[in-house]
């Protein structure tokens, strides 16, 4: 018969062990993709020791059910497509398994259990690791011999041009948003004006990265989502006092350097430009493509392969293999290379998993906005950073894809895991 005080004691060290692991997860999510790797597991571990209460599936929380049923229409489709000889059955299953991943906000949820201090710390050391990360990666030899050269070239941080755009953007809103929050916590003038310097110096860090990312897709995104998080982080409200003239001064230092960082890469901006112009100009006549046109190419194919098979896809992981199989050269590179996705997240999970995928993952995402909506009703600054970083990613999706990638894995654990953790139980009450 098993020592029920062992019992109690391994649940309560894989308890305390999966808190721990939650900040080494979000301090290393961009930061180290080993310590990363190695904390997401262990909580996994820790999950498996520590669940929630059993209860049956009908009263698991919606976004439980619907990652679940969504994984397991993953898993069927890869073995329904894997049944097909010419299909590769290898490939199949690797990407299943990492679309299975997105199971894991699940433990991240649970460990956080709804504490929003908790939550606030976790984005900050997020945060801060993207800081370290980038000045890390930073090419430090060209900047101080050649800092113009430096600032106008599409430089990517360890991670590809897209993604830098993501997680930039997704900095900078949580330092705009959080601004007043952050300063409310150094009384002193002393140290005030060490948080705002520390705070200056982050925000010229992340602008440098998002525009260096030259992520148009990006850009584009980022702006209705701070306008989003602006409206709903405004008091009903709002006193016209001192802080009114504070805002609009650092508003102007940041259009400021937005301006100088844009002018100084207007060459490279321009050129891009004009190659796309070229491509428009010319598509009719098929003419060599831009980025953009390659990109048009890979849509018009993505929609083909979509018509074909509508409901429930092609199979995980075959955008790629299926676009060099349609022959089509404006989805080739220079190197007669097929694109290595559609550039359009919605589309490529229609192309994989049909409108029963799309459906699941739209599903998936109103359970975790419903949660974080009802979880944040008396803390509107965070519920609108946490709102404008999912508009952020969902406008973000139209132009690019990046999901089951290690990255982009770790921002959808935090985003996801903390909504889903701040809105309660992972079960529903009895």
């Amino acid at each position: 018969m098993p020592n029920p005080t062992l019992i109690v004691t391994r649940a309560a060290l894989a308890e305390r062990a999966g808190v721990a692991l939650l900040y080494v997860l979000a301090a290393s999510a961009f930061l180290s993709t080993a310590l990363a790797s190695a904390a997401m597991l262990g909580l996994a571990l820790s999950f498996i020791i520590a669940p929630p209460p059993l209860r049956p599936p009908w009263r698991w929380s919606p976004a439980t059910l619907a990652v679940v049923a969504l994984c397991l229409v993953v898993v069927v489709r890869a073995a329904s497509a894997s049944l097909d000889a010419s299909a590769p059955a290898g490939l199949l299953w690797e990407a299943a398994f990492d679309w299975c991943k997105l199971l894991l906000f699940i433990p991240f949820a649970h460990f956080l259990a709804g504490d929003h201090a908790r939550a606030q710390r976790l984005l900050g050391l997020a945060l801060g690791g993207l800081a370290l990360g980038m000045l890390w990666r930073l090419d430090w030899g060209l900047l101080t011999h050649h800092p113009g050269a430096f600032l106008g070239e599409r430089d990517q941080y360890g991670f590809t041009a897209i993604a830098t755009g993501l997680y930039t953007g997704s900095a900078l809103l949580g330092l705009v948003l959080m601004r007043e929050r952050l300063f409310a916590w150094a009384p002193r003038p002393l140290a005030r004006w060490s948080l705002a310097l520390a705070w200056g110096l982050l925000l010229a860090l992340f602008a440098l990265g998002f525009l260096q990312s030259q992520s148009r897709g990006s850009w584009v995104a980022w702006l209705p989502a701070l306008l989003l998080g602006l409206v709903l982080a405004a008091p009903r409200r709002t006193r016209l006092d001192g802080r009114v003239l504070r805002r609009a001064l650092w508003v102007a230092v940041l259009a400021a350097v937005v301006l100088v960082l844009v002018a100084l890469q207007a060459d490279d901006l321009l050129w891009r430009m004009r190659e796309d112009l070229a491509w428009i100009s010319g598509a009719r006549e098929g003419t060599a493509a831009s980025s953009l046109g390659q990109r048009w190419s890979a849509q018009l194919v993505g929609l083909s392969l979509w018509l074909d098979h509508p409901w429930f896809g092609w199979g995980p992981g075959l955008s790629q293999w299926l676009m060099d199989l349609s022959g089509d050269p404006g989805v080739r590179d220079a190197a007669g290379v097929a694109l290595r996705h559609l550039h359009n997240t919605y589309l490529e999970v229609l192309v994989q998993f049909g409108v029963v995928g799309l459906l699941g993952c739209a599903l998936l995402t109103l359970a975790l906005l419903t949660a974080l909506w009802r979880g944040c009703a008396g803390d509107r600054v965070l519920r609108a950073l946490l709102i404008a970083l999912w508009c952020y990613l969902l406008l973000w999706e139209l132009t690019n894809y990046r999901m089951v990638r290690h990255d982009w894995l770790m921002y959808w654990i935090l985003l996801a895991g903390a909504s889903h953790g701040l809105g309660g139980r992972l079960s529903r009450a009895d």
